[in-house]
């Protein structure tokens, strides 16, 4: 017999296919050429009598490099979750800082990632829209990592060692 939708809980991996799907959906979008790729400015120069004597190209990588930074950003979320999700704490805590911590660094890239696309909605002149969503879908997997962190702090608090400061 299936349980109705609305009395399932949240699967144990879920938190996992959504950081994918975050970062699926970053790499598509940063390899947008038009968007992300570099852009080109030309330097002209002129002689005495007003005739252009030499065009040269300049290339601006800064927008290939803000992409590098967001592509990390929900990479490096990814990673961390999954680093986390592979430490077992024992009895006496052992591994629960290190699981800890690994959490809130994936909770900072994704923070990250919020920031960057801020700046990328201007710098790259990406829609509302895009933004929008590409932002509901960070903050939902955000959201889902802080109350994965805060179930293990419960789960754990007997065994964490104190002096940690968790």
């Amino acid at each position: 017999m299936s349980v109705p939708k609305s009395l399932r809980g949240e699967q144990r991996l879920h938190v996992h296919v959504e950081l994918r799907r975050v970062a699926e959906h970053t790499l598509t979008k940063t390899r947008n050429a038009s968007k992300f790729g570099s852009v080109a400015t030309y330097r002209v120069t002129y002689d005495e009598s007003g005739r252009i004597e030499s065009v040269e190209e300049r290339r601006s990588g800064s927008r290939e490099a803000l992409a590098r930074r967001i592509e990390d950003a929900a990479l490096g979320a990814c990673e961390c979750a999954w680093r986390a999700n592979d430490i077992r704490v024992g009895e006496l805590g052992e591994g629960w800082p290190e699981r800890h911590a690994l959490q809130e660094e994936s909770v900072r890239h994704l923070d990250a990632l919020l920031m960057l696309l801020n700046v990328a909605r201007v710098a790259c002149g990406l829609t509302g829209r895009e933004v929008r969503y590409w932002s509901d879908i960070t903050r939902d997997t955000r959201d889902l990592v802080r109350r994965w962190r805060d179930a293990d702090r419960r789960r754990y608090a007997g065994r964490a060692p104190r002096d940690e400061g968790l």
